[in-house]
């Protein structure tokens, strides 16, 4: 975003001047929407036009003469089409520059360039609709009250840590002199069929609903589909069942929502989940020195993480309370794409969940309401803080986004080159840098507040 101060505008259809000879007419067309009629004068149009047909007469090779002995006019004529091209491709983006810079508009997003052409004057007239940033008065920001939760760590939470970690590198030990018992994991294959017709063909978005090999079932009630885990109790490996599925009305996949289901099922494996003692030996095979020394560690890693979520909690608290604060209207573009982006991460996010494209099109105007509500929200909160960090002279360093790149490619496993590369050729390094100006605006903010901690 641009962080220009906001200027009023002019009446709608006022006629203004840039420099000396280039007129610009600004039109209100919406909320942070402007029309600009720009006219670059003939004298300008013409220079630009003999600079660009001299070039072209340098390289132009045309039949009876040497290249870069044509003469010019015969050059303009033979490549009228060409050199009107560049005309417009040179004086366009700068006269647009020229414009914004005189009228002091705060643009974001690119323009729209419409209606190109010359007049009976030979100026190049031409219009471009754009979205500017919103102009608003900031509501008082210092010494907001907010409220700290904290929640220190106990033996307890270490306790469960340490389990999770225990959990994580178990060992499933094969069992073969007994059935299946609740707690352990079925290695079942199984083909489920709904009034003869397979349900891998029923629902054919969701394969693995209706048949799997060697697939690992932890056996307990409410695990997989309802009453599956229940009847395979006392199975031995090699044994083959018949369990049926009673679907809910609910079920999510609205295509087998209360159908009464068959499935053929065979047990092939029986494993038993063995939990590591927890020791120095555990604590060893994990990277520490000692039980203890991991007990530390663990109890280190649950406190900065707890420590992260509570300033969280404080940003987002306030960040609600400065858009309690003050309302505006949003440039349409941007929250266009800001929507759009919102959706795309929603439908992956879903589809990673096992929704499938029937459940997602169900929902598809839930989604994006949801989404541009969402969008709406970020905007707003990106101009305020936006407006905050150029009153405040709160600027980003070089080696601050250097840094911030630094720690995204540790996340993502790329060399720090390699993702500047990648967020260049998508044109989202400023991205960053926004992102390191958001933290530092609210690090600004939150030192200035009033924190209460409970």
């Amino acid at each position: 975003m641009y962080l220009t101060p906001p200027v009023a505008l002019h009446t709608v259809a006022a006629h203004l001047n840039l420099e000396k000879y280039m007129p610009v007419t600004i039109e209100n067309v919406g909320p942070c929407r402007k029309k600009l009629r720009v006219e670059v004068p003939a004298g300008r149009v013409a220079g630009t036009r003999a600079e660009i047909v001299e070039e072209f007469r340098k390289e132009a090779a045309l039949p009876g003469f040497r290249p870069g002995k044509a003469p010019e006019p015969m050059v303009a004529k033979r490549f009228a089409k060409e050199i009107d091209e560049e005309v417009r491709k040179r004086l366009i983006p700068d006269s647009y520059r020229e414009a914004l810079r005189e009228q002091k508009l705060r643009v974001v997003g690119m323009p729209q360039i419409e209606s190109v052409e010359e007049n009976l004057t030979n100026d190049l007239v031409y219009v471009a609709t754009v979205d500017t940033a919103p102009e608003f008065t900031l509501p008082e920001y210092k010494g907001v009250k907010l409220t700290k939760q904290e929640q220190p760590v106990t033996d307890e939470d270490v306790t469960k840590l340490l389990d999770n970690m225990r959990d994580q590198q178990a060992d499933f030990a094969t069992i073969e002199d007994r059935g299946l018992q609740a707690g352990d994991f079925a290695v079942v294959t199984y083909a489920g069929t709904i009034d003869g017709k397979p349900i891998a063909e029923v629902v054919p978005d969701l394969k693995t609903l209706g048949e799997q090999k060697d697939f690992w079932l932890l056996v307990q009630s409410d695990s997989f589909l309802p009453g599956f885990c229940d009847q395979l109790l006392g199975a031995k490996t090699g044994e083959k069942r018949q369990v049926q599925v009673d679907f809910p009305a609910d079920f999510p996949q609205k295509l087998i929502a209360g159908a009464k289901a068959a499935y053929a099922v065979e047990v092939t494996g029986i494993r038993e989940k063995k939990l590591p003692e927890l020791n120095d030996e555990f604590a060893k095979r994990l990277g520490a020195e000692s039980l203890e020394k991991l007990r530390e560690n663990a109890r280190k890693g649950l406190t900065a993480e707890r420590t992260r979520q509570a300033d969280a909690e404080l940003r987002r608290q306030l960040v609600d309370h400065l858009l309690s604060k003050v309302e505006f209207e949003l440039p349409e573009g941007l929250v266009a794409q800001e929507t759009r982006q919102i959706v795309y991460d929603l439908v992956r996010e879903n589809t990673m969940r096992g929704a499938s494209k029937e459940q997602l099109a169900e929902k598809k105007d839930e989604l994006y309401a949801a989404a541009q509500e969402s969008a709406k929200e970020r905007l707003r909160s990106s101009f305020i803080l936006d407006e905050i960090a150029r009153l405040e002279k709160i600027t980003v360093a070089e080696d601050e986004v250097n840094s911030r790149l630094a720690e995204m490619a540790e996340r993502y496993r790329v060399t720090p080159d390699r993702l500047r590369a990648q967020l260049a050729e998508r044109d989202q390094l400023d991205d960053v840098a926004q992102q390191v100006l958001v933290a530092k605006t609210l690090d600004f903010l939150i030192a200035s507040a009033k924190v209460e901690t409970k």
